[in-house]
């Protein structure tokens, strides 16, 4: 038996088939010919990659690792006229080192990922990227490589992750709009921290291309902002298809202010177990936010059943099979860019530390050993989730939850999954759902911010935007 002949065995084996000689032999030739045709296909080209990343933070509080020499501007019109962007530093922008916050591997774009295309069509201004955790695993903002980010707002509580410089950025007046990513509430956790607003849009509705994905069917991508309006105005310029990932849908509005300015009444749904697992204070400053804003509130049924155990499990393994299959997650896209693939696979080939290790090894060695049945049982606890949300939202505009379960919390308390809940136990199941999500701070508690999530219908994100805006402090 040749050594073709053998490996197409090999191959057969691992499916469960088991194909006479012949059979082996008119498989080996046809994939021959395919592989003919696979030769005329582009090439993907090539980025520079590095292992030792030449970075470091550009402002005294660490919310920027690169910026251009000026703001990079490329249309005088559009709904972000006049505004300053930057973006996150797990999505690409042409020229500047993309290394997702950490030490070990960084590569510079040629291209820049489809939101960053559509923010300077749009008329904002690219000042650069921002910080955050090594990896977008960790929700606090401490565990970049590059050093902490700190809280403009509160000196000795952390920023919130894994967006945390585009959170600062943001409420620093660095700039007036920063997206960020979220995977179990990396936007909505540093806009709480922060006292800005930020939105998870519906999983879909953003396009991915050219960002490191490493939770696809729980990440997302979106705006923090100032306020509501430049949120809108922000998600409107990013939102919609794009054929380079084949996972995005939906169209933005003409006119983004027009979803938010909702006339009529408003009734909004109170889930009762958000409010029992968050802090006294802060579930009663979001009950009172409620009561003062121009909206009707009523009980609703939703339970949080297992999705804080299928969360970890999913977020982990889903970044192992990331990293394992170079960054291209097959049949569901988001990315081939070129400079994504060479990010991921140069970090298969590097030691990530020992944060990144134990954040996915559990969960990593619990799919080896069960052959893949915890993250299919967590997939279903997902699904069932999301159809219990759904009904949750059927007689009401939107559900209202604290958006974290205390006071942002002191540096140096993210030690445990326990610890972590309190900062993303009130947001992961939204990803897992994949309903839209905005966060916006409506009181503050000992001068520190507290923040309520509006979330809406899939692809009702402006109508978060909105009931989001009649809730602001």
């Amino acid at each position: 038996m040749s050594d073709d002949s053998e490996r197409m065995r090999e191959v057969a084996d691992r499916l469960g088939f088991e194909p006479p000689a012949e059979v082996v032999e008119w498989c080996l030739d046809t994939a021959r010919s395919l592989r003919e045709t696979a030769d005329e296909l582009d090439e993907a080209g090539t980025v520079a990659v590095t292992t030792d990343p030449d970075v470091e933070p550009s402002d005294e509080r660490g919310a920027f690792l690169a910026t251009y020499d000026e703001p990079r501007r490329e249309s005088e019109t559009g709904p972000l006229a006049g505004a300053t962007v930057a973006v996150k530093d797990n999505i690409a922008a042409a020229g500047l080192p993309m290394t997702c916050g950490s030490d070990r591997v960084s590569a510079t774009p040629e291209s820049d990922a489809a939101v960053v295309e559509r923010l300077l069509d749009a008329g904002g201004a690219l000042v650069g990227k921002t910080n955050m955790d090594a990896f977008a695993l960790g929700p606090s903002g401490e565990f970049s490589d590059y050093g902490r980010v700190e809280n403009p707002v509160a000196a000795d509580r952390v920023p919130g992750g894994t967006s945390s410089g585009s959170g600062v950025a943001v409420a620093d007046g660095r700039v007036d709009a920063a997206l960020g990513t979220d995977t179990g509430g990396s936007i909505r956790i540093p806009a709480a921290c922060c006292g800005v607003v930020g939105i998870k849009p519906t999983h879909g509705y953003v396009p991915r291309h050219g960002f490191v994905s490493f939770g696809p069917s729980l990440d997302t991508i979106g705006p923090l902002a100032r306020d509501v309006d430049t949120a809108a105005r922000a998600l409107a310029a990013v939102g919609g298809a794009d054929h380079r990932d084949p996972t995005s849908a939906g169209d933005p509005p003409a006119d983004p202010t027009d979803p938010l300015d909702r006339d009529g009444n408003v009734t909004v749904g109170m889930p009762e177990p958000f409010f029992e697992a968050s802090d006294d204070a802060v579930a009663e400053a979001v009950r009172s936010a409620v009561d003062t804003a121009d909206v009707r509130a009523t009980p609703v049924s939703l339970s949080l059943g297992a999705v804080e155990a299928a969360y970890f499990l999913i977020g982990a393994t889903e970044f192992i099979w990331y990293v394992d299959q170079d960054g291209t997650v097959r049949g569901q896209g988001p990315d081939y860019s070129t400079a994504v693939r060479a990010f991921v696979a140069a970090s298969k080939e590097t030691d990530l530390g020992d944060h990144i290790t134990k954040r996915v090894l559990p969960s990593a060695y619990l799919d080896a050993e069960t052959d893949g049945d915890v993250y299919r049982r967590a997939r279903r606890e997902a699904i069932a989730f999301e159809r219990r949300v759904d009904a949750a939202l059927a007689d009401v505009d939107a559900l209202v939850v604290p958006t974290i379960r205390t006071l942002p919390p002191e540096y140096g308390r993210m030690e445990s999954i326990d610890d972590m809940l309190t900062l993303l136990g009130n947001t992961a199941p939204f990803n897992l759902s994949r309903h839209p999500a905005t966060s916006v701070p409506v009181d503050a508690v000992d001068g520190l911010p507290v923040s309520a999530q509006v979330v809406g219908p899939r692809f009702e994100d402006f109508t978060t935007l909105s009931i989001a805006g009649r809730l602001a402090r």
